[in-house]
């Protein structure tokens, strides 16, 4: 694999190996972190559903303990992260998944294992995740450069796609073979091997830590926020991303039930039914790059959402035999779509913010856009108590195809290139 020229650190060119090993290994790491991630996204709903029989409320409330954190600490793990070094980060955080997640095959074997448990454990994931994702994303701008940042992200995207290509069928088959407590175990190995190939990239050029002197929590946190809400372009792609993660969210943790107990399909065909939204990522990955240079990161971002999102609403014809079709159509479509959206926003965050508030604006977006999950989640859970588990499966759908309205609606639906402020602009004083 040769990597395209990159600015800054172990990533700067010529096709000599020891040049991108960093990022190489980052992606090691990002392999086994989101192969772990996507085994336990279908593994631990299943080990509620099925094993623990939960009802569909108290399936919704372990995927919401997953993701709460982010609503709950999102914002001051921004504050922390700019003031640290990212990589130490990133190695305890993957470890402290691994504990966590050692906990739930002790407890089965125990017969010790609830929906509490479970939910527990959830939480202490999503914690870790916070801090993760936060450093994952402030740190790769200080090891390709900007220049690197669309070509890293898209190499990055391949890695998830294709984790979401593998891993929902190696969960569905180990959970068929070996119950879902096993595929569990799979997920806390893989985290400690991410950790592993973090703690190995060597950077010559050390990350810059801020050493001026330090605001309170609060006044930190809000410089973050106004700079997200006061910029004309990532405002708006935070409306969107956020409302198509709730109602996503809610459709989705809601059809992993219809389908599991309400139509009885088999864990190993769950699995595969949900390899297909890794294959429609994985095959945006390949012209992702060109769509974006070709469309500009406007356009790309804009027809993304309006072209792909309405396609959830085919997850809502979901039936037995054939109509398992509607399923994959529903998750193909929408993760090629997705896969662009993200690129394309990803790369402009990471070019446009300064590097002193790039963590916090991460973790501002992480606080709504990953905040919304839970409240989607248990809506929908609450939705399905009361009008059926296909009801809440249509309403998430419907919802997410209305996202793109606050790209349609707004300035960014003329915008071929998304504008960006220069670091003297007003945006960037009055954050700070």
């Amino acid at each position: 694999m040769q990597l395209s020229k990159f600015r800054g650190g172990v990533t700067r060119t010529t096709g000599t190996p020891g040049r991108f090993a960093g990022l190489r290994r980052l992606l090691w790491a990002q392999s086994l972190s989101q192969g772990g991630f996507v085994v336990l996204n279908l593994a631990m709903p299943l080990l509620a559903a099925t094993s623990l029989h939960a009802t569909p409320f108290q399936v919704s409330l372990v995927a919401a303990s997953q993701t709460v954190a982010f609503l709950l600490i999102g914002l001051p793990v921004g504050v922390w992260v700019d003031r640290m070094r990212k990589r130490p980060i990133m190695i305890v955080a993957d470890l402290a998944r691994a504990v966590a997640l050692g906990a739930v095959p002790v407890l089965w074997a125990l017969d010790a294992l609830t929906v509490a448990h479970l939910c527990a454990v959830a939480f202490v994931i999503g914690v870790a995740t916070v801090f993760f994702d936060v450093a994952d994303q402030s740190y790769l701008p200080h090891l390709v450069g900007s220049e690197g940042l669309v070509t890293a992200n898209a190499r990055l995207v391949v890695v998830d796609q294709t984790a979401a290509v593998a891993g929902p069928g190696i969960a569905g088959l180990i959970v068929q073979a070996v119950t879902a407590p096993a595929a569990v175990l799979v997920s806390a190995v893989a985290y400690v091997g991410s950790a592993l190939c973090v703690a190995r990239i060597k950077d010559p050029h050390p990350e810059p830590v801020d050493r001026t002197p330090r605001d309170r929590l609060g006044r930190s946190i809000l410089q973050g926020i106004r700079y997200l809400w006061g910029h004309p372009v990532l405002r708006w792609l935070l409306a969107c991303s956020t409302t198509m993660t709730f109602f996503w969210s809610m459709g989705y943790g809601m059809l992993l039930v219809l389908l599991a107990q309400d139509l009885g399909v088999p864990a190993v065909t769950l699995g595969l039914l949900f390899t297909a939204g890794g294959v429609g990522g994985l095959c945006a990955t390949a012209v992702v790059r060109r769509v974006v240079d070709r469309l500009g990161d406007g356009r790309a971002v804009v027809l993304s959402v309006t072209l792909a999102a309405p396609c959830t609403l085919l997850a809502g014809f979901a039936g037995s035999g054939a109509r398992l079709a509607f399923v994959v159509c529903a998750q193909f479509a929408f993760a090629a779509g997705l896969v662009v959206y993200n690129v394309a926003q990803v790369s402009y965050r990471q070019r446009t913010v300064p590097t002193n508030l790039l963590g916090r604006v991460n973790a501002t977006v992480r606080f709504f856009a990953w905040g919304a999950r839970p409240l989607g989640v248990v809506l929908g859970g609450v939705l399905a108590e009361f009008y059926g588990t296909r009801s809440a499966v249509w309403a998430g759908a419907a919802g997410t195809a209305l996202a793109s309205l606050w790209l349609l609606c707004t300035p960014l639906r003329g915008m071929r290139v998304l504008a960006q402020p220069s670091s003297e602009s007003s945006v960037t004083k009055e954050a700070l």
